[in-house]
Order: structure tokens, then sequence, then C-alpha cells
């Protein structure tokens, strides 16, 4: 071919890549568009199933009345000035947060479908147990020995994010005597009115006393379960038989075991960890969010997002049209075989289906199955194009075996989820480095302007003038 008919076509060529872009940035809006769906799908099934959980408490509520008098100076019409005593009500409470509290938790966790989509669920079996004092009651009356306290009946207070996941009623071990709970937090606030609370007989307020709780508690959820840290000194321990967690709040888990057929996982934090009794005051005041943001816990991971596998598999699609393309434009040069734009097109298409049915397989088979099958049909049809437009089976087999190994090295990138950036950039490199290493003694010029006849080898330009020798003998052989 004439130099300037190379460089038109090469420019088509070049033009031809990014129109390909449009298709590549389809397939990505269609894979962002299933994932909507699939987020759809999951409110779906929130609607008629609890959604993620936060346990919070318990909280000891002490309501009280203070009664003082309050001295008020004014002049008469003597103006004499006169102190007059008005008696003064106010009503607040006080609540306690435990000294010690122990949650012991065993998820049982399956999947729910809507559609073709399907999402985690779990019913967790716990048991909450701890201890309050009266401290905080003596202090409040030491600070104020002359005004008068009516103390009312207190409560225990166990916020709940969706109160609709309480399975059954659970019953409150107080002190020795069992309590029923009841329906609602009994607290202000938006964020801390679900949950239940259990009605307290008339606590000691005058000497030291220890309250010891316990009860147990079933609660159904989705995808995520957190427990808030409202103790002194706080103990979670969870079991489930759920393979992929992912960990998330404000501390890790001290402790933590994941196997293939499920987890544990154990924090402790203090009084030092958080400052809970600054959340309280907040949350007294209505605003819980921060109260119930300090939480640990966890999110039941479906074991592959296929959605971000296949964006995350999209990306590279350029990297494989250009790797293709390039390939094929040396095969046209060497072996003086015309391919024309619109074959260029077909085999751009034929790399950009393998995404399409990426995804669409994804949604019904296991990711890897998906991925093989994508990848058999795709190189399959790629294998066999190209040995009828290059007039070669062997070559048809060499192009095909190539981009089975990409597929491969793509497939290894996408699992190493960590390690993806690094293994992608030396895959770059090295298709790179291999390029220019298997071309570095080509002569370009010659190659563009169509000097030689179709059997003639190409000719190799030596840049080393001390390796004259070698090159015309790779060159004569």
């Amino acid at each position: 071919m004439h130099s300037r008919r190379f460089y038109l076509k090469f420019a088509a060529i070049a033009i031809l890549m990014v129109f390909l872009l449009i298709p590549q940035s389809v397939i990505l809006d269609l894979v962002s568009e299933r994932a909507s769906w699939r987020e759809q799908a999951y409110q779906s099934i929130g609607q008629s199933w609890p959604g993620e959980q936060t346990l919070a408490g318990p909280v000891l509520v002490i309501p009280y009345t203070l009664t003082y008098n309050r001295k008020e100076t004014a002049k008469d019409a003597k103006g004499v000035v006169r102190e007059t005593l008005h008696e003064e009500k106010l009503s607040d409470a006080l609540h306690l947060l435990p000294k010690q509290l122990l949650i012991n938790s065993k998820l049982d966790s399956s999947v729910r479908s809507r559609g073709i989509y399907g999402v985690p669920v779990y019913n967790s079996a716990m048991q909450v147990s701890g201890e309050f004092n009266n401290q905080a009651v003596l202090d409040l009356l030491a600070e104020n020995p002359d005004k008068k306290f009516q103390w009312e009946k207190p409560y225990l207070s166990v916020m709940v994010r969706d109160q609709r996941g309480i399975a059954r009623p659970p019953s409150l071990q107080w002190s020795g005597s069992a309590l029923a709970f009841q329906p609602g937090s009994n607290l202000s606030g938006s964020n801390a009115a679900a949950g239940m609370h259990a009605k307290l007989p008339a606590l000691i307020v005058d000497a030291p006393s220890r309250l010891a709780f316990a009860f147990d508690l079933e609660l159904n959820g989705m995808r995520a379960m957190n427990f808030a840290l409202l103790s002194e000194d706080t103990e979670v321990k969870l079991q489930s038989n759920w393979a992929s967690p992912s960990f998330t709040g404000e501390l890790l888990p001290s402790k933590r075991e994941i196997s293939d057929s499920g987890f544990s996982a154990q924090w402790h934090a203090s009084s030092f960890s958080f400052n809970v009794s600054g959340a309280m005051e907040q949350c007294r005041k209505g605003e819980c969010a921060s109260l119930l943001d300090r939480a640990v816990g966890f999110s039941l991971l479906q074991p592959v997002d296929v959605y971000q596998q296949a964006e995350r598999s999209v990306k590279y699609a350029l990297l494989f049209i250009v790797l293709t393309f390039g390939v094929l434009i040396l095969f046209e040069l060497l072996k003086k075989l015309p391919i024309h734009p619109v074959q260029y097109t077909l085999v751009g298409f034929a790399l950009l289906v393998f995404y399409l049915l990426l995804v669409s397989l994804s949604e019904h088979l296991a990711f890897w199955l998906a991925y093989t099958t994508a990848g058999f049909a795709s190189t399959g049809l790629l294998t066999l194009y190209f040995g009828s437009i290059l007039h070669s089976r062997k070559l048809g087999l060499l192009l095909g075996s190539g981009l089975a190994g990409l597929y491969a090295l793509l497939y290894m990138i996408l699992q190493a989820e960590e390690n993806a950036l690094l293994m992608g950039s030396v895959l770059i490199f090295v298709v790179l480095a291999v390029l220019m290493l298997a071309t570095r003694h080509f002569d370009w010029y010659a190659l563009t302007a169509g000097n030689h006849n179709g059997g003639e080898k190409p000719p190799i330009t030596c840049y080393n003038k001390s390796q004259n020798q070698d090159c015309n003998d790779e060159a004569t052989s």
C-alpha cells in the first residue's frame, strides 16, 4: 500500500476506536441501570422485611419532679424591700447507661429473592445482659440537699432502628424479677423512637445499689447489623453462617475468624473509646443520630458483586480493542493482507459483545461461569473470523489464543481486588514492552511505503552498527 493510503487508513482506524467508545459507554450505563434495578429490588424486599438494624441500649430512664423554693425580692408601696418565696417544680429525667454490657448474638443468614435479584437477610438470636448502678441518683441528691425530689416510675429503654424486626415480645429479667417489654423506646427524638421499653419497680435512692438485667431478643434484618456501644465496658460477641462479612463502624473486631462455613467476631470497647455521655446528652435533646452512629457491626456482602465486577471489566475494553487492532495492523503490514475498515469495525463490536454477554449471563450464572462462557463465545467467534480475514488458520488460532490469554489475565485482575491496579499496570507495561521489543528493528517507513512484494520479508534496519552482522544474518535467514 502507498504511504498516503496507509496513513489515511490508520487515521480511519483511530477514529473507529474513538467511535467504539460510544457502545462501551452504553454498556457501562447498562451495568449502572441494572445495578439500580437491583437496589429497587432490595427496597421492594425491604417493604416486606425489616431493613438494616442497629441495636442501642439499654438505657435506664428515671423521671423525677424537682420541687424547690425560688426567692424574689421586690419593693412594696412604701419602698421597703421584701423577700417572697415561690415554689417551683421542674420535671426532668436521669438517663443512665450500663456500667457493663455483654451482647452475645448468633445470626442465621439466608437470601431472599425478588425476580433475578437476591438480598441477604438474617435472623439474630441475642442474649443481652449487664449491670447498672444508682450512683448518678446519689450524686444528684448530694448536689441538691435543700430540694425535694419526687421519683416517678423508671423504665428501661432499648432502641432498635427498624422495630418491625422484633420477632416476638422479649421478657426482661430485672434484679430477679420477670418484666414485659412494650413497643416503642419511650425516648424523645425521631431516631430513637423505635424500639421497646419495660416499666420497672421503684429504685433504691438512699443507698448504693447494683441493678442487674438480662433479656433475649430475636431480631430480623437485612444486609447489615450494628451495635451501639452505650456502656463504660461493652463486649459484643457474634457468630454467623455467612461467609463474606464486611466489618464496619467505629471499631474493628478485636478478634475475628472467617471460613467457608461462616464467621465469628468479638468487639471490646470502654468509655475511653467514645464520648458516650455527650452523645446521650444530645439524644435527650432529640438528636440521637450521633448516639446511633457510635456503633460497631458488619454488612453481609454477597460473594461476588457481579455489577461491580462487570463495570471493572468493561473499563478494560479500550485496552483490548487497541491491542487487537494493533496486532491486525502489524499482520496487515507484514503479510501484505489488506483488512477493510468494516472488518475492523466487526472485530471491535465482537470484542464489546463479550461484556454484554458477561453482564447478562452473570445475572443467571455464577460470575466465573458467566465469564468463561462469554470468553469462549467471543474468542471462538474471533478465532474463526481472524483465520478467514488473514487467510490462515494458524494465524487465527494464534490471535485467538492470545486473546484468550488476555481474558484470563483480566479475570485474575478482577479477582485480585486489592492488587487490581498493580496487576493492570503491570499487564499494560508488559504488553507495551513486548510490542516495542518485537518491532524494534522494523523500518516503518519502508513498511508503509509498500516497496516490497507480498512474498518478501519485512525490511529490518539496524541502529546499532556493532550488530550489523547479526542483523544481516537475521534479514537473510
